[in-house]
């Protein structure tokens, strides 16, 4: 077969002979390119709106997270949870694959989680092996001699149920919100159970707490909130 001379750019081949010689417009934070300058307007505009959308969603997302963290009692936080859900949906929906972010747009407004069993013992050292609080490191098996093996806080067990079956695993729904969970599973599509951490550093609303409790005289050490299900 004859060979020819072409233009080739991203996959797309252009005969040199069928080629024409004009001017396009290509986004410097996207590399698309569009032959018109109304298309590349149109397109700047959408870009900024999207990232603007982007922006705002994390700002809010940021906003909630440091009202929930800043909860002074683990009953305080097993209500914040129920009244919201899609906090957590937003959590579930970063970790997913692009293929699934439909399915989590379209229980957004019915979707609820409700945590149904805290199982917790303070403790002045909870491993960091695998998890560290927001301000911390991990240290597996305690390697890095110049890092803590542990940090304060509670550990223990949770419990929780979902409204709806989501894409990907039953812990996703806690990542990055300063929930650590760890070993578990789940017992059906929407009930799950998991090994669970709270770092003191992480929660400076049950910090402050801990220390009021103590000085009235009450047990801040343990709680039991809600009925085993996964772990019974």
């Amino acid at each position: 077969m004859p060979a020819i001379k072409a233009y080739k750019h991203k996959g797309t081949v252009i005969p040199v002979d069928q080629a024409k010689l004009g001017k396009a417009y290509q986004c410097p934070w996207t590399g698309k390119i569009v032959s018109t300058k109304k298309s590349y307007v149109k397109h700047l505009s959408e870009l900024r709106s999207s990232r603007m959308h982007r922006r705002a969603r994390a700002n809010r997302w940021q906003r909630l997270g440091e009202d929930l963290w800043n909860q002074m009692t683990f009953e305080k936080i097993v209500e914040w949870v129920e009244l919201h859900p899609e906090w957590f949906l937003d959590a579930a929906q970063r970790r997913g694959f692009r293929r699934d972010q439909d399915r989590y747009d379209r229980v957004r407004s019915e979707f609820s989680v409700r945590i149904t069993l805290l199982d917790l013992r303070w403790s002045n050292s909870v491993s960091n092996n695998h998890s560290c609080p927001h301000t911390g490191v991990t240290n597996w098996s305690g390697r890095n001699k110049d890092a803590p093996c542990g940090y304060p806080g509670w550990t223990g067990r949770i419990e929780y149920e979902l409204s709806h079956e989501l894409p990907g695993f039953g812990s996703d729904l806690m990542e990055g919100t300063r929930i650590h969970t760890g070993t578990g599973g789940s017992t059906n599509s929407t009930n799950y159970g998991f090994d669970v951490k709270f770092f003191a550093d992480d929660w400076p609303g049950l910090a402050k707490g801990r220390v009021w409790e103590t000085l009235k005289g009450t047990d801040f050490n343990s709680v039991n909130i809600g009925k085993k299900r996964y772990f019974r």
